[in-house]
């Protein structure tokens, strides 16, 4: 199967197999209810990067990862695990501002 650029139409398969809903989309990022994590679509359409908002809880987050693995690979995708996020008021009214903190490789 050929995955295009930009599989929003998977990426919501992905994230409704696991239970959960789109919330909200822009540019490359994908905002899932809850906001526990974002989703964020990779130069080339199988690749998906996965940040976790700093403030889900620690203990979640491997289930979390597991559960979207398992329901990716029936997809043709492939979620990696990129760091966390996290969301801070904009000065503007309803904006806001995400800082990532990318996981350091040794």
């Amino acid at each position: 199967m050929t995955i295009p650029v930009k599989p929003l139409g998977l990426i919501k398969t992905l994230i409704e197999t696991v239970g959960l809903d789109v919330t909200y989309v822009y540019d490359d990022l994908i905002f899932i209810e809850h906001n526990a994590f974002l989703l964020q679509m990779g130069e080339q359409g199988e690749n998906i990067a996965l940040w976790f908002n700093d403030d889900c809880n620690v203990e979640e987050r491997p289930q979390i990862l597991h559960s979207l693995h398992g329901a990716a690979a029936g997809l043709s995708l492939q979620v990696e695990l990129q760091g966390t996020y996290s969301m801070n008021s904009g000065n503007e009214k309803e904006s806001f501002q995400l800082e990532f903190n990318a996981i350091q490789v040794a």
